[in-house]
């Protein structure tokens, strides 16, 4: 992870260092290994390095190639034997090249297709004076941020917004149908890369930039196959095949020069994660850095206590998984995680993450890998409706069965309900959507537990609500379907943005095996009753794991429940929420709140904080999160009731 910032005045006044420097300084706590500069005329690049791989020791930026081409270039790349292959003629190069510059290369055999040829996690720009263009890129799930502003004739770019933001140029505002849209909860895949605030923009994962004094265009330059099939002839087959491609995850995350961490909670999936690397690590010590397992489960015995599960990792691999004590709390340090994370978004347990994060790295790690997205990627039930249309109804019934045996925290009537749901989803007319949507969005919007919004803004997060967005195709099956659009969700896309930038506060790299590309790819065109063999969640990673997970692991069949410690927090907190949410606040004087409304709700909610779920801190959490992302950016800039229409 690093910090890469650009700057192009399109009508050639020479930049100014002095506000190269000022938007480099904004991303210092990305790169703590030295500060990089370039400048040429009207274009100038600056990277705050964070030195990770082996290869980076030697690793200097802006790297500047013999043709002048200039790169800046924050990430990691997965593929650099196939690109050290298809590179023999750039006599620069080497095995110990660091991935910059088998980046610059592959731009100089390739020309700009070259995107098409990484795989990793990255972002870069690339400004080529000969050809008087700047090329941005950003990896194929998004992985590593990317934004660009233009304002005129200046042209800026970075990797997070406030570097953006500290150019004297420029001058946002709130982007009310962005914020409409988080509070809705719309989660189809967006193509146009909006963000929270107006005029600036976020590079959408797969896709590149080119910039010329003639034009701006992006495209995308790579994408999951929708019509790929993948059929073999027994379980055994795909739990191998699993096996190939979850190892190759793991193994690529694990290329370090310094200890790499492993967030456990004594789950499957990231169980699953630190095992198989602590095994991969034992056959090759010569080839692996140490491995670090650190764990915030409690210790109490509560719903969320699951260090029972830490113990057996433990004692199977002889290991000693760190400890991080869970903390009730979030909003000791929720306005400087607010201003790094650059969304109105809080992490009701943010004291734990941050201590967990300040020991990660004080233990030596630059590298954390987590099972995220483990549970999204590994049991989705849409297959249920391939099952559905090839009449196979009896299987498909019996599948609904078996998961309230393998998911015993939940209530079995949830699965029923979501099949019949998709059986909508999946056969109504698309004309049809937006109307269904619609009629939905007014139930949800209407709860009263959120009617402080002003109506203005209310008709807005309906609107949003109800929009309907095509995801492409076609598709082989619904359950490829699904797990594209979950790949593809700009919902998803902003968590893992929040997951660098909280990284980043801590100069952590953060990396997600169940998002590798190639992995994902295989989970798409397999069919879905593979991966929920008979019926049972994630059957496909459970063979795979066996004899490298604990048994008790391998058979689980609940999850920790945070909802007591969530709920907590946020209980804990409510005098200083009720304190950010005065009746001067940001939120009602720009026109999203009603003043006398939410003084009311506020005295109403503090006793249903403590509920079955955590439907009431959610909203008050969303409530304050917009609250404190309007005061860090726009405190002094805010004109009074400002109209959301």
């Amino acid at each position: 992870m690093s910090g890469i910032v650009g700057i192009w005045n399109l009508d050639g006044r020479p930049v100014e260092e002095g506000v190269l420097t000022g938007m480099s300084a904004t991303l210092a706590h990305r790169g703590p290994d030295g500060e990089g500069l370039w400048m040429q005329g009207s274009a100038g690049l600056a990277c705050r390095l964070l030195r990770v791989t082996p290869e980076a020791t030697t690793e200097t930026q802006p790297l500047v190639h013999v043709s002048g081409a200039v790169l800046v270039f924050d990430g990691r790349l997965d593929n650099r034997e196939e690109l050290l292959a298809s590179l023999t003629a750039s006599p620069s190069i080497s095995p110990e090249s660091p991935d910059p510059g088998l980046v610059l290369a592959a731009y100089e055999a390739f020309g700009e297709r070259f995107p098409e040829r990484l795989n990793g996690d990255f972002a870069l720009g690339l400004l080529d004076p000969t050809r008087r263009r700047l090329l941005l890129a950003r990896d194929a799930l998004g992985i590593r941020p990317l934004y660009y502003s233009r304002i005129c004739d200046t042209f800026l770019f970075a990797s997070e917004i406030k570097a953006l933001l500290a150019h004297p140029r420029v001058s946002p505002r709130p982007n009310d149908d962005v914020l409409a849209a988080l509070l809705a909860r719309v989660t189809a895949p967006d193509d146009q890369g909006l963000t929270f605030f107006e005029g600036v923009s976020s590079l959408p994962p797969a896709y590149m930039a080119i910039l010329t004094p003639e034009g701006f265009v992006t495209r995308r330059y790579w994408d999951f196959d929708p019509t790929q099939r993948t059929r073999l002839r027994t379980f055994q087959e795909y739990a191998e095949a699993f096996r190939h491609y979850f190892e190759q995850a793991v193994r690529r995350r694990l290329r370090s020069a310094y200890p790499v961490a492993v967030s456990v909670s004594g789950g499957l999936d990231s169980s699953a994660i630190f095992c198989l690397a602590e095994t991969l690590r034992r056959g090759a010590p010569e080839h692996y850095p140490p491995l670090l397992g650190i764990s915030y489960t409690s210790n109490d015995g509560s719903p969320s206590d699951e260090n029972a599960f830490i113990i057996e990792i433990e004692r199977a691999y002889g290991v000693a998984i760190e400890r991080v004590p869970m903390s009730v709390g979030f909003l000791d340090s929720s306005r400087e995680t607010v201003r790094h994370v650059e969304v109105p978004f809080l992490d009701e347990q943010g004291n734990t993450t941050q201590t967990f994060l300040k020991t990660t790295r004080s233990l030596g790690a630059r590298v954390l890998l987590t099972g995220h997205w483990g549970d999204q990627m590994l049991f989705d039930q849409a297959y249920l409706i391939d099952l559905f249309r090839r009449l196979a109804w009896g299987r498909a019934w019996a599948h609904l069965k078996e998961f309230g045996r393998w998911n015993t925290d939940v209530d079995p009537e949830y699965f029923r309900r979501r099949f019949f749901l998709d059986l909508v989803k999946y056969h109504v007319p698309d004309v049809l959507i937006p109307l269904l949507r619609r009629l939905q969005s007014h139930t949800a919007t209407d709860r009263p537990d959120r009617p402080w919004y002003t109506e203005a803004f209310r008709n807005r997060i309906r609107r949003c609500a109800s929009k309907q967005t095509p995801i492409g195709g076609p598709f082989a099956t619904t359950h490829a379907r699904s797990l594209y659009q979950e790949a593809r969700s700009r919902h998803y896309v902003l968590w893992m943005e929040w997951n660098n930038k909280v990284g980043s506060m801590h100069r952590l790299e953060m990396a997600f095996p169940f998002l590798d590309r190639d992995l994902l790819s295989f989970l798409v065109g397999i069919p879905g009753e593979v991966q929920t063999w008979n019926g049972i969640p994630k059957a496909l990673l459970r063979e795979t794991m066996r004899g490298i997970l604990p048994d008790a692991i391998v058979r689980r069949t609940s999850k920790g429940d945070f909802t007591q410690v969530v709920n907590e927090a946020m209980e804990q907190g409510y005098p200083q929420l009720v304190h950010s949410l005065r009746s001067d606040g940001m939120a009602i004087r720009l026109g999203y709140v009603k003043g006398e409304v939410i003084r009311e709700e506020l005295a109403r909610l503090k006793d249903r904080i403590r509920g079955p779920d955590c439907s009431v801190t959610w909203s008050l959490s969303d409530l304050l999160g917009l609250e404190l992302w309007l005061q860090v950016f726009f405190g002094d800039k805010a004109t009074p009731t400002r109209a959301v229409l």
